[in-house]
């Protein structure tokens, strides 16, 4: 990890940022004294398999009488309805 001084962030801000975006880890410090860390950020995934969506999803589904409770609230629907 790479010491950086608050002063240099400062004047070097978006070449710092680039060397963090290759995956340097740097160390801001204020008058010799750590005070913070900069990182990449954890990219999230664009897909997953779907067994570890329906293993992530079903544990967290809404109760069975969630679409009862719908239809009692709004029994028509748009279903027959064709565009233009």
């Amino acid at each position: 990890m790479t010491d950086v001084a608050s002063r240099e962030l400062r004047n070097n801000t978006r070449a710092l940022l680039e060397r963090v975006d290759a995956g340097e880890l740097l160390t801001i410090t204020v008058d010799g004294r750590a005070v913070a860390e900069l990182h990449p950020v954890s990219h999230r995934r664009q897909w997953m398999s779907r067994a570890e969506f329906v293993n992530k999803i079903l544990p967290n589904q809404a109760d069975n009488d969630l679409l009862a409770e719908l239809k009692a609230i709004a029994p028509d629907n748009t279903d027959d309805l064709r565009p233009l």
